[in-house]
């Protein structure tokens, strides 16, 4: 079962629409930033707190290893049986060629059992709103041939505003052992076409503010320090974005790609950055595929 943010359910509707709209507006400001990127697949993370063989807070257990044919990303566990990553790692790949695997709970592995790609996932970025290099619904949720042991956390889908908050980076890019973490800042939230929140941007601010390649060179908008401001890197796609909320950790993202801004269209350095694909507006569709009764093998469903 997907458990959801507590604290968000006391936000009224209003709040959503007036973070899109702080978004919309943002992005309005600071698309000259965003025009020259490099996009790649999103080794584990640069900067940040550097790996670890075990995670620094028992909820980020709930991020694991994904094997896809020899090559490893991350996964998050979002039901006893279920795991969240990007869909660009896996749309296409046979399930019985994944395996997930835990650092956590005695090293928990699983091979996967099928594959459901979000269906709003195109592979391609066209017809985003200026600057929003993402590609379309980047998600996809693996189930798992063997369930994972109630000593493993199920992360709870964070449904408030991402703008703006600091995102813990959780990720095993590369490795089947070592958790990386790190933070950066939610700096842009690009809505998707019906206007809801649906991708997040940030940017990898370095120790002075001119570094800073989103918003106002103020201090707000500079780097949260050395071992903590972190960026992803090729290999973290899939990885985790948490938040912490009145002492909880709740999973507000899944991390899709890396970027590289370029020195141009007044743009004051070059720089990287990434981001990856709100989760709070895809409740419906997680719920949905957790709740996909499996085929039968060499039959029909019940």
């Amino acid at each position: 079962m997907v458990r959801l943010d507590g604290d968000a359910r006391g936000w009224a509707a209003g709040r959503r629409a007036e973070r899109v709209r702080a978004g919309q507006a943002w992005l309005r400001r600071w698309v000259c930033a965003c025009v020259c990127l490099g996009v790649g697949a999103a080794r584990a993370l640069t900067g940040g707190a550097g790996p670890s063989e075990e995670p620094t807070d028992p909820a980020w257990a709930a991020v694991g290893s994904l094997d896809v044919g020899g090559r490893l990303f991350s996964a998050t566990l979002i039901g006893r049986q279920h795991v969240i990553t990007a869909a660009h790692v896996v749309a296409g790949a046979n399930p019985a060629n994944i395996r997930f695997r835990s650092a956590a709970a005695d090293g928990f592995s699983s091979a996967g059992t099928s594959v459901q790609v979000h269906p709003g996932y195109t592979g391609s970025s066209a017809h985003n709103s200026p600057g929003d290099p993402s590609v379309h619904a980047d998600l996809a949720i693996v189930r798992l041939a063997t369930p994972a042991p109630s000593a493993m956390p199920v992360a709870r889908v964070f449904t408030g505003p991402v703008l703006g908050r600091v995102l813990t980076l959780v990720s095993h890019g590369g490795s089947t052992t070592l958790f990386t973490t790190g933070e950066n800042r939610a700096d842009v939230v690009f809505p998707d076409f019906l206007g809801r929140p649906a991708t997040y941007l940030f940017d990898f601010d370095g120790p002075d503010l001119a570094s800073n390649r989103l918003g106002p060179a103020v201090p707000a908008n500079g780097t949260l320090g050395a071992e903590r401001e972190a960026t992803l890197a090729n290999g973290d796609s899939g990885s985790a974005a948490f938040v912490r909320v009145d002492g909880r950790w709740y999973l507000a993202g899944v991390n899709t790609f890396n970027i590289s801004f370029g020195a141009a269209g007044g743009a004051r350095v070059a720089g990287t950055g990434g981001g990856g694909v709100v989760l709070g507006e895809q409740l419906e569709w997680i719920r949905g595929e957790l709740e996909r009764v499996p085929p039968v093998p060499g039959g029909r469903a019940p």
